[in-house]
């Protein structure tokens, strides 16, 4: 069973104010239906490790961003507590029940849209951890965290070097190699990304749905009634500045609001404006 938990992860508390416009919007809606939202800092996070996965405890400090230590993070937290991880740029618009089934002791996750993952990874099939559920103990995500040392004693601690460690390719990597009679139990895919991934990162200009998906952000008007939207704000890099100066316009929606944080930070936006 998947309780009815949202965790999330920040460095500390207070977040951004734009982000916290996001979590009051989504508290607003998921309280409403029952849920629990956890927001774990990283002094929780260290907390938790120490008292019940000491062994991570140098591998968590090994790690040279923000966006690593999530990664691992994440899936620590969801084995020990079960509920459902969403990036803080996530905005929910309906219940998750209408994507999950949450009385069966599966691991949820879906891939990042096509478009986007066919010109940064040539493949339209990329993991995407921005959002995943499981039920507590969940037998997949005791694979991913029993791996991760595994793959430090194999490939030293040089390997966190790279960008994408322990995220979508390890996860995809561990679901491609899981035991093929367990897999249709333990883990399911979500097939239909746009459910949860309706638009691709606004600074790819020149995939041919820019448009589409600007417009979607500015109006809040999606076609392919989504369950929730994912910003792709990347709060550790391009955004990381803006986060702290923006301060959200109260006379417009967190839609519109989500327009102006990203026509400020990618300013070819501007091409955009006669769309209706």
């Amino acid at each position: 069973m998947i309780p009815k938990i949202i965790h999330q992860t920040w460095s500390d508390d207070p977040v951004p104010r734009i982000i916290n416009y996001i979590r009051d919007e989504n508290a607003k809606l998921l309280k409403s239906l029952g849920y629990e939202i956890i927001l774990w800092t990283d002094k929780m996070i260290l907390k938790l490790i120490n008292d019940e996965y000491p062994d991570f405890y140098k591998i968590y400090n090994s790690a040279r961003t923000g966006v690593q230590r999530g990664d691992i993070a994440r899936i620590l937290i969801i084995y020990h507590y079960g509920g459902i991880y969403i990036d803080l740029d996530v905005l929910v618009l309906r219940d998750f029940s209408e994507l999950l089934d949450m009385t069966r002791d599966t691991f949820y996750i879906s891939y990042e849209p096509a478009e986007q993952t066919k010109l940064i990874y040539n493949t339209d099939r990329y993991i995407c951890n921005a959002f995943f559920a499981a039920n507590k103990n969940n037998n997949f995500l005791y694979k991913l965290l029993r791996n991760i040392p595994e793959y430090i004693n194999r490939h030293g601690y040089d390997l966190f070097s790279k960008f994408d460690i322990f995220g979508g390719f390890y996860i995809l990597t561990n679901i491609n190699n899981y035991d093929k009679d367990k897999k249709d139990k333990d883990i399911f895919i979500i097939e239909d990304r746009e459910l949860i991934y309706p638009i691709n990162d606004l600074k790819l200009e020149n995939i041919p749905s820019a448009d589409k998906d600007w417009l979607a952000v500015r109006t809040g008007k999606y076609t392919t009634n989504p369950i929730m939207i994912h910003y792709w704000i990347h709060g550790d890099f391009e955004s990381k500045n803006l986060l702290k100066l923006f301060k959200p316009d109260a006379n417009y929606n967190i839609h519109h609001n989500m327009y102006i944080f990203f026509k400020i930070l990618y300013p070819n936006v501007e091409k955009n404006d006669n769309l209706t």
